[in-house]
């Protein structure tokens, strides 16, 4: 293949790899279990500096729906709830002691929001969108390159399948890996939502049972 082709599909994958790890990034802040990603857009002011969370604190994942955050210094820690809580509001944040005798081993105790039908429902169409969006960008990148290609492909045509074939190939690799990613989060989102209705049980079939009842008295109002 045209040495130029070469360099400019690698480009063309370096684009691709980009959206998809911004693809996983977003995902990873539609928090439902404990993900480390989701915290790196937490910024931490302490005094007049602004500083990354891992450079104040030790984070710890506890299972899969919680954090332990242990600042490197218990002055900073009201620092970093705020911190935490200004980037995801939507987490429930306690104040635990590893030695109750130890004020100083005070940390804070993240927990993931639970996945009720509300929820369920805005995570679904946001990972939807997100996905879509990516999609879109990808396919944008393939058409400019494409484009990029036509003076080539004017002075050597017979380069043209091989070519169109390299990027059909590289398009559709990156395509299955956003799927992958999508499907995946989808089914976090299930299985949470299943994990809510088992530990809240009464709502488990109420929206279906007011359907229903509806249906019945709409029907017998029709007749």
């Amino acid at each position: 293949m045209n040495q130029f082709a070469i360099k400019e599909i690698k480009e063309m994958e370096k684009k691709l790899a980009g959206y998809q790890y911004l693809l996983t990034f977003r995902y990873a802040n539609l928090c439902i279990k404990a993900d480390p990603m989701a915290l790196l857009p937490v910024s931490v002011l302490v005094g007049t500096a602004l500083m990354d969370l891992e450079q104040v604190a030790e984070v710890n994942n506890l299972g899969e729906y919680h954090f332990a955050v242990v600042p490197n210094n218990p002055d900073v820690l009201h620092d970093v709830e705020r911190a935490i809580l200004k980037a995801h509001p939507e987490f429930k944040v306690s104040t635990e002691q590893m030695d109750d005798d130890d004020p100083q081993s005070t940390f804070l105790l993240l927990e993931m929001p639970e996945v009720d039908k509300d929820r369920r429902d805005l995570l679904t169409d946001a990972t939807k969108s997100l996905y879509e969006e990516c999609k879109a960008r990808m396919e944008a990148v393939v058409f400019d390159e494409k484009k990029g290609f036509a003076e080539l492909l004017v002075k050597e045509p017979e380069s043209l399948k091989e070519i169109s074939d390299a990027v059909k190939k590289k398009y559709e690799e990156y395509l299955d890996n956003i799927d992958g990613l999508k499907d995946k989060k989808l089914t976090e989102i299930e299985d949470a939502y299943e994990k809510y209705l088992e530990s809240h049980p009464e709502n488990g079939q109420g929206d279906d049972i007011d359907v229903s009842k509806s249906m019945r008295l709409f029907n017998k109002e029709e007749a």
